[in-house]
């Protein structure tokens, strides 16, 4: 069996992966990149891109057909040549096939043995996951993930979306506004449940304006095939149908079966256990200077740019320049119509951790930029901030491009500027950035009151 040495293996060609070979290779390291899937990971290909370019593609009105054509040019058409080539432009050595640890400094790929002699940097991503619903494997073509969703170009008449998330509300939108029948279970009491509760009834009141038939509070018992489709039964005894049930109910960690164990490295439930370094952390609790994780299975924040982010952290740390990765403000962004930018912490018991938080809010009505525009919804913003220090620990906003405006907002939690600073920044007139003033104020105001 050839073997081939190197100073990384990076097992993982994603938003994480891809980044951390190509910075390394641009450091004069050897590297060699392991995928088995395409190069630059589910995003460009069936998740992210494809996602938004329906959701634009929707938003202007195109039919289905070209909505299609616009996703799949944005996707490539799900080709990963021209990234492939970017990899090997950079000086990293791809390596096609299925990777496992078999050893220490030792990643066997098909037949073929990588060897490191620095580190192995897994960067594996993560899998859908199933709900516990009775009947699921007789569905066949008739189930979808994203992968399915974002792939097709057979447009469904219904579409049955299980999961209230960012994606079940992503491609509920999208397929509602191109003409499909949608109808979107989520278990939970509001849509986007971990978020403040306004943010989940605006996206619902916009999806339901979009024609969704929005069930919360829904648990899904079983589902069958019908002809054709399916029908989802419900626990209050109702039930819906469609051509096929999308499952859009999250995503776990891709850490097992990759023989990690072999470092003294153990997955939790798929997920590797990192240190602020992006370290693997041990059994025993240590952190590895020679196993690193990046990405979707280190089960932080699983979102592209955290990924990215993750990759600047890894080549920091082995190239000298090592900084530790600070996760307070993480922007979570869904890109429904009217979009959602969250950060920090919310209101939830369970995020207050028994720290007493002040909300400050503005109905985005009140802008002028409203006023222009007359979005419906229109939307809202909350600010909150410890009572102890009045700094800014968490934001939400829902209104027309709030990822955009709301960038200010994750600054404000990551350099830990309190209430009366936001306050007193000037914003343009006239611009939806403006909410955060009159949004501060009021935070200011509980701030100051008693507010217990």
């Amino acid at each position: 069996m050839p073997t081939d040495e190197y100073d990384v293996v990076v097992l993982g060609a994603g938003s994480g992966g891809q980044p951390v070979a190509e910075g390394l290779a641009g450091a004069d390291q050897t590297v060699a990149l392991v995928e088995e899937h395409r190069v630059g990971g589910e995003c460009p290909y069936v998740a992210c891109i494809p996602s938004k370019a329906l959701l634009v593609a929707a938003g202007h009105g195109l039919g289905w057909t070209e909505a299609v054509q616009r996703r799949d040019r944005a996707a490539e058409h799900r080709d990963d040549s021209g990234t492939a080539e970017g990899v090997s432009g950079a000086g990293a050595a791809l390596v096609r096939g299925r990777g496992r640890v078999t050893g220490p400094g030792e990643l066997t790929v098909g037949d073929r043995r990588l060897h490191w002699s620095r580190a192995l940097v897994v960067a594996t991503g993560s899998s859908p996951t199933r709900p516990p619903v009775a009947g699921l494997d007789d569905l066949g073509d008739a189930l979808w993930t994203s992968d399915q969703a974002l792939s097709t170009h057979e447009q469904p008449q219904r579409l049955v979306v299980l999961g209230g998330g960012a994606v079940g509300c992503e491609l509920g939108q999208a397929f509602a506004r191109l003409g499909t029948t949608v109808a979107l279970v989520e278990v939970a009491p509001r849509l986007l449940a971990a978020e403040q509760p306004f943010v989940g009834e605006v996206v619902a009141a916009a999806l339901s304006r979009d024609g969704v038939d929005v069930r919360t509070g829904a648990t899904a018992t079983s589902v069958r095939r019908v002809g054709a489709g399916v029908v989802l039964a419900l626990d209050d005894g109702s039930s819906v149908s469609g051509d096929r049930l999308l499952l859009a109910g999250g995503r776990a960690p891709r850490g097992a079966g990759l023989g990690l164990e072999r470092l003294q490295v153990e997955p939790d439930d798929g997920a590797v256990r990192v240190d602020a370094r992006c370290r693997a952390v041990d059994r025993s609790g240590r952190s590895r200077r020679d196993v690193f994780a990046v990405g979707d299975v280190t089960g932080v924040a699983p979102f592209t740019h955290t990924a990215s982010y993750q990759a600047e952290i890894v080549v920091a740390e082995l190239t000298g320049r090592g900084r530790d990765a600070d996760y307070r403000a993480v922007p979570r962004v869904v890109y429904t119509d009217p979009s959602v930018f969250a950060v920090g912490a919310t209101s939830a018991p369970a995020d207050r951790a028994d720290e007493a938080l002040a909300v400050g809010g503005m109905d985005l009505e009140g802008t002028a930029r409203a006023f222009i525009e007359q979005p419906d919804p229109p939307g809202r913003l909350e600010v909150l901030a410890r009572r102890r220090d009045r700094v800014v620990v968490g934001a939400a906003a829902v209104g027309p491009a709030a990822e955009s405006w709301g960038g200010e907002l994750a600054l404000a939690v990551r350099a830990g500027l309190t209430a009366d600073l936001l306050a007193d920044h000037v914003h343009p007139h006239p611009g939806w950035s403006e909410a955060v003033h009159p949004a501060a104020l009021d935070l200011i105001r509980e701030l100051d009151g008693d507010g217990r």
